[in-house]
């Protein structure tokens, strides 16, 4: 949803007319009692031309049915299963980046201590002092890639 209009991010089939993806889904999902907000995922598919089913993208598990009876359709618990598979891979996709992070930074301090060796004429007191603070950042920054993931 970008500011309250359906936006397709991947629709099968490729390129769908767009008077296709443009229902209204924030007056259904208002009129059912759900809270839309902007850059909001969902997922949404259609049997039939005029009958939608709209389940979002989340990591919480639904409730069960308050009479213990399933009333939901086998599409309906498909498509929540598909929002609630999307919402998992959210979450790792968002430690991957962290992960990501650290080990970018090891990698350049590396680089930089590639160079100071390369750069230097012999290696002095100082010069070792310094490669090894900076191997330990790296150290550092490979443990944080570690914790992440």
């Amino acid at each position: 949803m970008v500011k309250g209009i359906a936006l397709a991010e991947v629709a099968s089939p490729a390129n769908p007319p767009r008077d296709v993806i443009e229902f209204d889904v924030v007056a259904a999902l208002r009129a059912w009692g759900g809270a839309v907000g902007d850059r909001s995922l969902w997922v949404v598919c259609s049997r039939e031309p005029s009958r939608w089913h709209v389940a979002r993208v989340r990591s919480d598990v639904p409730a069960p049915p308050p009479d213990g009876v399933e009333r939901r359709s086998p599409e309906r618990l498909v498509l929540e299963l598909a929002g609630l598979s999307l919402g998992a891979l959210e979450q790792i996709w968002a430690v991957a980046d962290q992960a990501t992070v650290y080990l970018c930074g090891a990698l350049a301090l590396l680089e930089a201590c590639l160079e100071r060796v390369r750069a230097a004429h012999g290696l002095t007191t100082t010069t070792r002092a310094h490669l090894l603070a900076d191997l330990a950042f790296v150290a550092d920054a490979i443990q944080g890639g570690l914790d992440a993931a």
